[in-house]
C-alpha cells in the first residue's frame, strides 16, 4: 500500500470505521439513508477497492450534503479525504483538509486522529519537528493505555527517520514489554521492528531477535502488507553481512508490494535488491525502478489535478448557486418592496377616492337643499300666505292658488326625477335619452348624435352612473343661464375611450364660466373615474365641453 504501515495510520482508520459502522446501524433502524450514508457506503467502498480517486470524490460529496451543524459527519468525511490526499502524496493538500475539520470542529473526538495525520504529513515532509509536535497533540488526546503505545511508537519513528536512534530506543522499551501491545499481535510486530531497527542502527546484538520475532508474528497473521516493514528491515540488516540473504529479503518485499499493489514499497524493495550487489541485472532493476516511479508519480499528479478540477467545478456551481439564491432573495425583496408600494398607492387612490365621493356626496346634499330653498321654499311660503290671506270662494283665485301648487309640484318632481336612482342594467342607454330628451321645450332643441356606437353593456357601472350624471348638470344649467335654442351632444368610440362632445349656441360670455362652480360634483365624478372634463367658451360662440371617460 501507499501508506507506510509500519507508522500506524491503519489504527487511526480503524477508529473512524468503527464511528462509520455505528453511523451504519443507526441508519439500518430507518427506512432509507439519509443521502449523507449513501455516499459514504459508496465512498467507503471505493476506499476499501483502493479505488481512491472515486473515493474522495464521494467522500467530498458527503461532506457536501451535510448541514453547517453537522459538524462529525463533516469531520467524519473530511479524515478520510485527508487521509487519501496523504496517501497520493498530497500532503499540502491533506494538510489543508484536516486543519480545516479542526478549525471548524475544536471539540470533535476523535480529532486526535487528525493530530495523527498531520504527524505523518510532516514526517513525510522531513519537518521532524513538526511531526512530534501533531503527534505530541495527539497523544494528550487518546484515552486508552494501546491508543497511547501507539502514539508513542510514531514519536519513536521519527526519531529513526531522523537519526536520533538512542531516542527511539529508549520510547520503544518503554512500551514494547506493555501488556495491551502485547495482546495486540499486530501493533506488537510494529513495535518489536522498530525496536529491532534501532537496535541495529546502534550495533546492539539484539537487533536480530526482535527483527525476526516481528517476522514471525506478521507470518503468523498472513498479512502481507505488514511483512513487507519486515522484510526490508531485514534486507538492510543483512546488506553488508550477507548480501544474498538481503536480495532474497528485498525479494520477498518486492513480492509482497506487489500483491498488494504497493508502487511505493516496491519501489523500496528494489532499492536493496540493487544495492545488495547481488542482482544479475542491475541496470534493469534501476530501469523498473524509474518506470514504477515515474508512473505513480504520473497517476498521483492526475488523481490530484483530477480531485482539484472537482472542487473547482464544484466551487462555481455553489458560486453560481449562491449567486441564484441571492438574486431570488432580491427579487423576493423587490416583489415584496414593489406590493407595498402598489399596496400603499392602491389605498390612498381608494381613500382619496372615497373622500371624492364623500365630497360629491355632501356637495349634492348641498346643491338640493340650496335648489329647495332658492326654487321651492319662497314659492311654498307664498302659497300659504295667499291662501291666508285671499279669499278661496273667488273661484279665480282658486285657481290661481291651483296653478301655484301645480307649479310647486312639478318643479319637486324634476328635482326628485334629477337625482333619483340610475337604472345601469340593459335599460340604461334608454334611460340616458329619455332624460336628454326631457329638457327638449318650445325654446330649445336638443340633438343625440352616435349614441348607439356605445356598447353601453360593457361599460363600468360607475362610468355609466358619471356620464348621467355629468350631462344632466351640463344640462340644467344650459337651462338655466345658457340661453340657448340648440344643444348638439355627439357620442364617439375608440378601443379604450368614450369621448361626448357637448355644444350649445348660447350667450358663450365668460359670465358662463360662473356656473362652472355648479358642475363641481360632476367633474369629481369624472375624476373620480380617471376621466377628464373640459370647457371651452367665447362671447357670441356659445358653450362647449368635452368628457373622456374609459371604456
Amino acid at each position: 500500500m501507499i501508506l507506510k504501515r509500519y507508522n500506524f495510520p491503519i489504527f487511526f482508520i480503524m477508529a473512524f470505521a468503527v464511528l462509520f459502522s455505528c453511523k451504519k446501524e443507526e441508519a439500518s433502524n430507518k427506512k432509507e439513508k439519509p443521502q449523507f450514508e449513501k455516499l459514504l457506503d459508496k465512498a467507503y467502498s471505493y476506499y476499501e477497492n483502493q479505488k481512491f480517486d472515486s473515493a474522495i470524490v464521494y467522500y467530498y460529496k458527503a461532506k457536501l450534503v451535510c448541514t453547517p451543524d453537522e459538524l462529525d459527519n463533516i469531520s467524519f468525511a473530511l479524515y478520510y479525504i485527508a487521509t487519501i490526499q496523504k496517501a497520493q502524496c498530497d500532503f499540502s493538500g491533506s494538510e489543508s483538509t484536516a486543519t480545516e475539520s479542526l478549525k471548524i470542529n475544536p471539540n470533535y473526538s476523535q480529532n486526535f486522529s487528525f493530530y495523527n495525520l498531520l504527524g505523518l504529513n510532516y514526517l513525510e515532509l522531513n519537518d521532524f519537528q513538526e511531526a512530534i509536535k501533531y503527534y505530541n497533540l495527539s497523544y494528550k488526546e487518546v484515552k486508552s493505555q494501546i491508543e497511547k503505545c501507539v502514539i508513542k511508537n510514531n514519536i519513536a519513528y521519527v526519531y529513526l527517520e531522523s537519526k536520533q536512534f538512542s531516542k527511539a530506543k529508549v520510547i520503544l522499551e518503554s512500551i514494547v514489554k506493555h501488556d495491551s501491545l502485547v495482546a495486540n499481535k499486530k501493533n506488537y510486530a510494529k513495535v518489536l521492528d522498530n525496536l529491532g531497527f534501532a537496535y541495529f542502527k546502534l550495533n546492539k546484538t539484539q537487533a536480530i531477535t526482535y527483527l525476526n520475532k516481528s517476522l514471525k508474528i506478521r507470518d503468523s497473521l498472513q498479512n502481507d502488507s505488514e511483512s513487507i516493514a519486515s522484510h526490508i528491515h531485514l534486507s538492510e540488516y543483512y546488506l553488508n553481512s550477507n548480501p544474498t540473504l538481503a536480495e532474497d529479503f528485498a525479494q520477498k518485499a518486492y513480492n509482497s508490494a506487489t500483491a498488494i499493489n504497493s508502487p511505493d514499497d516496491r519501489i523500496e524493495a528494489i532499492k536493496f535488491q540493487i544495492a545488495s550487489g547481488n542482482s544479475n541485472d542491475v541496470k534493469k532493476l534501476a530501469l523498473k525502478q524509474m518506470s514504477i516511479s515515474d508512473s505513480i508519480n504520473k497517476i498521483r499528479q492526475a488523481s490530484k489535478n483530477q480531485f482539484a478540477k472537482f472542487k473547482f467545478d464544484n466551487s462555481i456551481a455553489l458560486k453560481e448557486s449562491e449567486k441564484q439564491k441571492t438574486q431570488k432573495q432580491l427579487y423576493i425583496i423587490l416583489f415584496f418592496f414593489a406590493s407595498t408600494i402598489l399596496l400603499v398607492i392602491f389605498f390612498t387612490i381608494r381613500s382619496r377616492n372615497r373622500r371624492k365621493l364623500k365630497t360629491i356626496s355632501y356637495e349634492t346634499e348641498t346643491r338640493i337643499s340650496k335648489r329647495l330653498h332658492d326654487e321651492l321654499a319662497n314659492d311654498v311660503f307664498n302659497a300659504l300666505t295667499y291662501a291666508e290671506t285671499q279669499d278661496l270662494q273667488d273661484s279665480a283665485k282658486k285657481e290661481q292658488l291651483l296653478e301655484n301648487l301645480d307649479a310647486i309640484y312639478t318643479r319637486t318632481r324634476n328635482i326628485a326625477k334629477e337625482n333619483s336612482d340610475i337604472d345601469t342594467g340593459s335599460n340604461f342607454q334608454d334611460n340616458l335619452q329619455s332624460m336628454i330628451a326631457s329638457y327638449i321645450s318650445n325654446d330649445v332643441n336638443v340633438l343625440i348624435q352616435n349614441q348607439n356606437t356605445i356598447n353601453w353593456l360593457s361599460v363600468k357601472k360607475e362610468v355609466k352612473i358619471a356620464v348621467y350624471r355629468t350631462l344632466q348638470e351640463l344640462l340644467v344649467n344650459m337651462k338655466k343661464h345658457s340661453q340657448c335654442s340648440v344643444v348638439a351632444i355627439r357620442f364617439e368610440n375608440t378601443k379604450k375611450e368614450i369621448i361626448i362632445n357637448y355644444s350649445d349656441n348660447g350667450i358663450g360670455t365668460s359670465e358662463m364660466l360662473k356656473f362652472k362652480n355648479g358642475l363641481q360634483n360632476a367633474e369629481n365624478r369624472i375624476l373620480a373615474i380617471k376621466g377628464t372634463l373640459t370647457f371651452e367658451t367665447e362671447s357670441g360662440k356659445g358653450f362647449k365641453a368635452q368628457i373622456i371617460v374609459p371604456e
